[in-house]
């Protein structure tokens, strides 16, 4: 009934080594953002839209790394990003009179370039660049910046809408939207 050290010394170190996998390979996570709407007073300039079709521009699919945090490594889609950006572009344009869809004679082309997280001290940061092209051919990329004490979906969700604020803020995409 007794144990052979050799028995004794492999139930010690296989438990050990189990642990040190699981601590190199980590985790890993996937999010795509949701949609938060703009703040009141966002984008005042705009306060009324014509008919333009908003387009995800973003031909790459796949996942690419936003950041890791000790073990944890979290990726997204940024394709599935730009379509967030896409679906709160659009909601913002209705609510402002605008009609949204294909065959518009206005198209504006959206594209998420990157997003990164940052993990600080008692905080969590996602910096968004989106890209937006206007069917004349305005080219201008937008940064959003947005942190959270809580969880890095509160800072993706709501770098996102910095970004889509920011770009509707821009004079030439005003105008270009105008009826």
């Amino acid at each position: 009934m007794y144990s052979t050290p050799r028995k004794r010394s492999f139930r010690l170190v296989a438990p050990m080594a189990l642990l040190v996998i699981l601590l190199l390979t980590g985790c890993t996570h996937q999010y795509a953002p949701q949609k938060y709407p703009l703040q009141e007073g966002a984008a005042a300039g705009l306060n009324r839209v014509g008919a333009v079709d908003v387009v995800n521009g973003q031909t790459a699919t796949g996942l690419v790394l936003l950041g890791v945090q000790g073990a944890h490594k979290w990726m997204g889609d940024l394709h599935e990003w730009t379509e967030t950006a896409v679906q709160l572009t659009s909601d913002e344009l209705r609510k402002r009179g605008g009609r949204t869809g294909p065959g518009a004679p206005a198209t504006l082309t959206l594209q998420v370039t990157r997003a990164n997280l940052y993990w600080g001290f008692a905080s969590i940061r996602c910096i968004l660049h989106l890209k937006a092209t206007t069917g004349e051919g305005y080219v201008r990329e937008f940064e959003g910046n947005n942190s959270s004490p809580w969880t890095l979906y509160r800072a993706c969700d709501g770098a996102v809408t910095r970004t889509v604020a920011a770009m509707l803020e821009d004079p030439e995409i005003i105008n270009y939207l105008k009826p």
